[in-house]
């Protein structure tokens, strides 16, 4: 699995897709930094398929991401293909307030 982190993006029929690549951590930081401004739908979903670790300051990164799209878009945030150790990360540090899981 690559660790270099990237973003790919699309566009379903009702949100904005994104999909995480990649370790999420510090080199995170621009990537994630401009993602709200990309948003252009009331719902934008990010798949974890794709990703490997994700660090304390990779939390604190999608932590501050999520608020802004919350904030500045109002769009509603989906996540998908979590694996169990990352889902259990985001109950634990509060991502699911800002987030829901879906299948």
């Amino acid at each position: 699995m690559e660790t270099a982190f990237r973003v790919t993006s699309g566009r379903g029929t009702s949100c904005d897709l994104f999909s995480f690549h990649g370790n999420i951590d510090a080199q995170a930081e621009h990537l994630l930094k401009e993602l709200p401004s990309r948003i252009s739908r009331p719902v934008v979903r990010f798949d974890f398929g794709s990703t490997g670790r994700i660090n304390s300051m990779g939390i604190a990164l999608l932590l501050r991401c999520f608020k802004l799209i919350k904030e500045q878009k109002k769009a509603e945030i989906e996540l998908v293909a979590l694996n169990p150790m990352n889902a259990i990360l985001f109950k634990m540090t509060g991502v699911f307030l800002l987030a829901k899981q879906v299948p």
